[in-house]
């Protein structure tokens, strides 16, 4: 049977932050801020997504290990890396078989002129002090052990990397076949050019994502595989036709998204 660990990392007040030319690099920004800086709004209902993904990570798998990351002193960039990789590098002495990654908060964008990015635009989460941007995931899990099945799953701004149009009615899924690491698939609230939205009701605040994958978990064939989980959910954000969820499946085998939820 899968060990599972979580890694729930959730940012509802980012510190803003500005781009150092001198560092090539991100840095706080302080008063007086500038029109160049990446300033964010409070989000209201990460704590409630978070409590949300623990539910369902505890329904499924009662013995999880689950680590949440929110806040100023623990969602920082140092102890985010340091938790993540602490589940996936050979070297160091973790038993999880099964690593699941939540991501709630703020993701944003910027230019670059890397001619690794078809778009020329970076994709960014932003964090109590500092972002993690996308190019860290590349050499992380090309040096992740091979022994794990991850699952990852983002409600953010951003947080998929296909450039699409605004409206897909159906639910998105991106097959790839290569091995790049260990066998993973990622739930994105948005394509790369969408923001992703909060939504209240009954004065609880959510992420669309977050809601709709809820919504679904109540119904337990839903929780037969990922697959079934995320095609009952996608379209319903998708109607939203501000955002597009996506189901993005890297794995050689294209049998990880067959597994249910939580397990492997």
């Amino acid at each position: 049977m899968s060990e599972v660990h979580a890694v729930l990392i959730g940012v509802a007040e980012p510190a803003p932050v500005r781009w150092s030319d001198q560092l090539a690099t991100f840095v706080a920004a302080s008063e007086p801020f500038l029109d160049s800086d990446y300033r964010f709004a409070t989000l209201a209902g990460v704590h409630e997504d978070l409590d949300t993904y623990t539910r369902m990570i505890v329904d499924e798998a009662p013995d999880a290990v689950i680590s949440r990351l929110e806040g100023t002193e623990d969602a920082t960039l140092a102890n985010v890396t340091a938790e993540l990789e602490r589940h996936v590098r050979p070297d160091l002495p973790c038993t999880c078989s099964a690593l699941v990654i939540v991501l709630v908060g703020h993701g944003f964008q910027v230019q670059t002129w890397d001619a690794d990015e078809p778009d020329r635009l970076d994709e960014l989460f932003a964090l109590a002090d500092l972002p993690l941007i996308d190019d860290w995931w590349v050499p992380f899990w090309r040096a992740a052990r091979r022994d794990l099945t991850a699952t990852i799953i983002v409600d953010s701004c951003h947080s998929e990397t296909i450039v699409r149009g605004l409206f897909v009615p159906d639910p998105v899924i991106v097959r790839e076949t290569v091995s790049d690491g260990p066998r993973r698939l990622i739930i994105s609230a948005s394509m790369d050019a969408q923001f992703a939205r909060e939504f209240s009701i009954g004065g609880r605040v959510q992420g669309v994502l977050t809601r709709e994958l809820e919504q679904a978990w109540a119904s337990p064939p839903n929780r037969a595989s990922y697959e079934a989980w995320f095609v009952y959910a996608a379209p319903f954000v998708n109607r939203t036709m501000t955002q597009t969820a996506v189901l993005r499946i890297i794995d050689p085998q294209q049998t990880i998204q067959l597994a249910r939820p939580f397990t492997a």
